[in-house]
């Protein structure tokens, strides 16, 4: 069986966003009273590799994440992280809202800049559905409406550091909004050590599937196994073979949760000899078997 990575539904015929960077950021919103995610209405969920922030105005939405409704009313956010299947309907005509959807290398960029790390592995298959103050609607929605004016409007000189200021304030205030933690940035961000640490990152998200040894890659990233492991430890307090554990369970859930896979189809797509040694692997991580988390999830 083969195991789809990713898909973007963005990219679609019918959904065109109001501003955006290529494969960076898009920006969608019902301010010119049409609703651009229209083509999204009761379609099937998919897959997800962006992270997508959704402030609802006016009305209502309902979202199917993975398989399980959420309600979005009036003066709410809700952030997906990537990973997630996801599909959106729009119970009111009236509903109003504006969205963002930050691929990978921007988020990267902009968890780098405030002081944090990012990576889907630690955050991947969560998402958060938080109120929001009046107040604090507005100040976003007046962040959102300066972001949308510089991208629509013309180039100037240091115009991405100036957008990239105004996405840290948002991320910033989502991120007390919603009151999760994300990862300590411990090291200089600005060396070749956090440079590996990133493409280590990178390389973990695509190859986990196949690839569980920490010499892998550090021969990917022409390093020593043990630099590797210092570098991990050096920004995040967790050695490179815990990141790589922590990534293939991730991978594992989300084909049990998303894609629901058999055990046995789970451990033949993430390359295990056999479903009891899959089976140990995975409760070692976890702390729980993976039949143990199907049923909990699915239930």
């Amino acid at each position: 069986m083969n195991y789809v990575e990713y898909s973007d539904i963005f990219s679609q015929a019918g959904i065109v966003p109001v501003a955006g960077i290529k494969e960076q950021l898009l920006l969608f919103d019902t301010f010119n009273g049409t609703n651009p995610l229209e083509a999204l209405n009761n379609a099937a969920p998919i897959k997800i590799y962006q992270k997508i922030s959704l402030f609802m105005m006016n009305g209502d939405c309902t979202l199917n994440i993975n398989g399980k409704e959420e309600f979005v009313p009036k003066n709410f956010l809700a952030t997906i992280m990537p990973e997630n299947t996801f599909s959106i309907r729009f119970d009111n005509p009236e509903a109003q809202y504006f969205l963002f959807v930050t691929y990978p290398k921007l988020g990267n960029e902009l968890y780098q800049e405030i002081g944090v790390t990012y990576s889907s592995a630690r955050l991947s298959l969560r998402h958060f559905i938080s109120p929001m103050t009046d107040q604090q609607l507005a100040d976003l929605c007046k962040l959102y409406t300066d972001i949308k004016r510089d991208l629509q409007g013309d180039d100037y000189e240091l115009r991405d550091a100036y957008i990239h200021a105004l996405l840290n304030a948002m991320m910033i205030k989502g991120i007390n909004i919603h009151k999760y933690n994300p990862v300590p940035l411990e090291g200089d961000s600005s060396s070749r050590q956090y440079e590996v640490y990133c493409k280590f990152l990178s390389l973990l998200n695509k190859h986990a599937i196949q690839e569980r040894t920490v010499q892998y890659y550090a021969h990917q990233l022409g390093i020593s196994s043990k630099y590797l492991s210092f570098v991990c430890t050096s920004y995040s307090k967790k050695n490179a073979s815990s990141w790589i554990d922590e990534a293939v369970a991730q991978k594992a859930k989300a084909m049990l949760l998303v894609h629901h896979y058999t055990l046995r189809e789970t451990s033949q797509a993430l390359h295990f000899p056999t479903v009891s040694s899959f089976s140990r692997y995975f409760k070692r991580v976890a702390g729980i078997t993976p039949k143990e988390f199907a049923k909990s999830h699915l239930a």
